[in-house]
C-alpha cells in the first residue's frame, strides 16, 4: 500500500511537471522511448518506473530526482515555495495568492 501510494504521488509531480513545460504525454514518451500509455500508466501510479526511465524523465522535464520523489527542490523552503507555484497555471496562481491572503488576514489573530 505504501509503494502504490508513492508511485501515485511521484507520477503527479511528473504529470504536472510536463503540463507545466507543455509537455504532452506523447512527446515525453517519444523522448524516454516508451510508448504513450507507459506514461499515463507512470502519472496514475499503476506501474513503478526503471530507473533508466526515471532518470530520462528527470533529464527530459529538467528536475531532479529529489524534486520527483520528494516534491523538494532545494533545503530553503521559500525557494521550494516559488518552484512549487512556478508550476501552476496563472488562475491556479491567483487561487493560492487568495487562500494565503485570507490565511494571513484572518480575525482570529492565532497566528504564531
Amino acid at each position: 500500500m505504501y509503494e502504490k501510494s508513492n508511485a501515485v504521488v511521484i507520477g503527479l509531480r511528473i504529470m504536472q511537471r510536463r503540463k507545466a513545460l507543455g509537455i504532452t504525454q506523447a512527446e515525453l514518451a517519444e523522448t524516454i522511448g516508451v510508448c504513450d500509455n507507459q506514461i499515463s500508466n507512470i502519472e496514475n501510479g499503476k506501474c513503478f518506473l526503471r530507473m533508466s526511465s526515471f532518470l530520462k524523465i528527470c533529464d527530459a522535464l529538467d528536475c531532479t530526482t529529489d524534486y520527483l520523489c520528494s516534491g523538494m527542490v532545494k533545503d530553503d523552503l521559500q525557494d521550494n515555495l516559488v518552484d512549487l507555484l512556478s508550476l501552476l497555471s496563472a488562475e491556479e496562481q491567483k487561487t493560492v495568492w487568495k487562500l494565503l491572503d485570507a490565511y494571513i488576514h484572518r480575525e482570529d489573530n492565532t497566528l504564531v
